[in-house]
């Protein structure tokens, strides 16, 4: 289990940074209304999960992300979103 943990909008606001999203993310946004979640938001979204939490989200599990609430429900199964 991580050491660091974050709130819900704590990741939020991790996720908008890694996507260079200008508007505030909410959970329910599908990843096409996402504008940087695109194939370098997805480099991004990996790289910030290594190298804060140690996390190795793969290519596949990022592809199968479909909403916001999926990389929250990844950051909850490995143990660093609260709640």
């Amino acid at each position: 289990m991580n050491a660091i943990r974050l709130s819900t909008d704590e990741a939020l606001q991790m996720l908008a940074d890694a996507f260079a999203e200008p508007v505030p993310l909410a959970p329910d946004m599908p990843r096409d209304d996402v504008g940087g979640w695109d194939s370098m938001g997805s480099l991004m979204l990996m790289a910030e999960l290594d190298e804060r939490f140690g996390l190795q989200l793969t290519a596949n599990e990022s592809r199968s992300m479909r909403h916001v609430r999926d990389v929250l429900d990844y950051l909850r199964a490995n143990g660093v979103l609260d709640g």
